[in-house]
């Protein structure tokens, strides 16, 4: 089993591992976005570019030789068609001087050389400018014929007539985004996810220190509720004088029932049963607290001792708790050779005595003599009960989790259903009571969890074995 220092570490490497592989899937997508657009816009900006040349040139050749001033109204009027999309048109001689233009031109004008060094190529060459309504592309197009009348020929006389013309294209670079909307929308996607990534890392690292907390108080609670296991005793534990059954069933991992049967001087058995308000770690603390109390206080020894030890609970509870924080308890001694069952009853649900009679059906006596529930009322007074013993007699000790058990309409179990599972009992042995009852509570409450602790203890008497 790994240690808690190694499951953090691993822990931490994971969300950081996985935060590293969101930041790396972020910039990746982003980077590639980029790339991958920038190098289509101009692809498709360059496609669209030379395909304005070829129409201006179709353009002209249907219309014949034209002016400077009549090419520029036609140049004009194609940009004017696509205000959108075209930002200017301009026709240049070798030269590099403008023979006619439609539109607004932005920037500097492509120097000489780098005009002679496209008459010399095939491809256009291009640059990105930025003008008042967008970035656009400038491509400059080579060795265009456009067919030049006289007077184009007598405005620039560097070119002659038929010779090669350059025809700059400048197309807005929105024009061509628009048409990759379902790649922008793959990285949208691409970017949420590493986003969401990220996001999901970053949550998981600030909960961590929560994380911790919760994995200490997780194996602080199992360490507990082993620790109140032990305290508690074994369900099934053999006694000279009674067959005994019981369980305790709390409602999170440790509550606040507990139980206790020991043997002790002069063959007696004690038996005892509490109820400390409110569930969890709370509850089990004060819990342990009563059961080392039940042990080592010297309740035994006689009615006055019984009494006074339960005032010095109650005061106990009373100085070392809160007012929310207080508890029933059923403490009690059989006593084999008197046949008598002497007990104090603090708050708690009275214990039912079931006895046979020789009747098919047998009498059922209430434990109730006693007092207040501990750690509530100052000063309290408390008496002894005692009720007789027969052998054959069943005593069921139980918390209030029983009664009070609710099934998916919210009605409780009740007590009628809890004497009607005594009184079939018959001469069923202890835990074959114990055993019966719990079926019927978990038969009655169906798929819904214990919502209090459910605490029962089954006692069979039996006669006194001859010596």
């Amino acid at each position: 089993m790994k240690r808690p220092g190694q499951r953090n570490f691993w822990f931490s490497f994971a969300v950081v591992l996985g935060g590293a592989l969101g930041v790396l899937l972020l910039v990746q997508s982003v980077t590639t976005y980029l790339q991958v657009t920038n190098n289509l816009i101009t692809a498709e900006l360059a496609r669209d570019a030379r395909t304005e040349v070829t129409e201006l040139e179709r353009t002209i050749r249907r219309l014949g030789p034209r002016s400077p001033e009549a090419l520029s109204q036609e140049i004009e009027q194609i940009q004017q068609e696509e205000p959108s999309t075209i930002a200017w048109i301009k026709v240049l001689d070798a030269a590099g001087q403008t023979v006619a233009q439609g539109g607004t031109p932005v920037g500097p004008d492509f120097d000489f050389h780098q005009v002679s060094l496209t008459s010399l190529r095939t491809a256009p060459i291009s640059s990105v400018r930025d003008t008042p309504n967008g970035p656009v592309m400038v491509s400059l197009f080579p060795a265009v014929r456009l067919g030049r009348g006289p007077q184009a020929a007598a405005a620039s006389p560097e070119a002659p007539e038929g010779g090669p013309l350059f025809v700059e294209v400048a197309l807005y670079r929105s024009s061509a985004a628009q048409n990759f909307s379902r790649l922008r929308t793959r990285a949208i996607i691409d970017v949420s996810a590493a986003l969401g990534l990220v996001g999901a890392m970053i949550l998981l690292w600030s909960r961590f220190p929560h994380y911790v907390h919760a994995m200490q108080v997780k194996e602080q609670a199992e360490l507990a509720q082993s620790v109140q296991a032990d305290l508690l005793l074994a369900a099934d534990s053999a006694f000279p004088n009674l067959n005994f059954a019981a369980t305790c069933v709390p409602a999170w991992q440790v509550g606040g029932d507990f139980y206790d049967v020991f043997a002790a001087d002069q063959g007696r058995v004690a038996m005892a049963i509490g109820d400390v308000s409110g569930d969890g770690l709370p509850a089990s603390v004060v819990a342990g607290v009563l059961v080392g109390a039940v042990r080592a206080s010297s309740w035994l020894e006689g009615g006055a001792e019984h009494e006074a030890s339960t005032r010095q609970l109650n005061e106990l509870l009373r100085a070392r708790t809160s007012l929310d924080r207080y508890a029933s308890l059923f403490w009690s001694y059989y006593e084999p050779g008197a046949k008598a069952l002497r007990y104090v009853n603090a708050g708690h649900p009275a214990p039912i005595l079931f006895r046979r009679n020789g009747a098919s059906r047998g009498a059922v006596e209430r434990l109730k003599e006693g007092g207040p529930v501990l750690g509530v009322i100052a000063a309290a007074e408390y008496r002894q009960g005692a009720v007789p013993i027969c052998p054959g007699d069943l005593l069921v000790l139980y918390s209030d989790g029983v009664t009070e058990a609710p099934n998916a309409s919210d009605e409780e179990f009740g007590e009628e259903r809890l004497l009607a599972a005594i009184q079939d009992s018959g001469q069923k042995s202890a835990a074959a009571v114990r055993d019966d009852i719990l079926g019927r509570v978990r038969s009655f409450i169906g798929d819904k969890d214990v919502q209090d602790d459910l605490t029962l203890v089954v006692v069979r008497f039996q006669a006194q074995p001859q010596g």
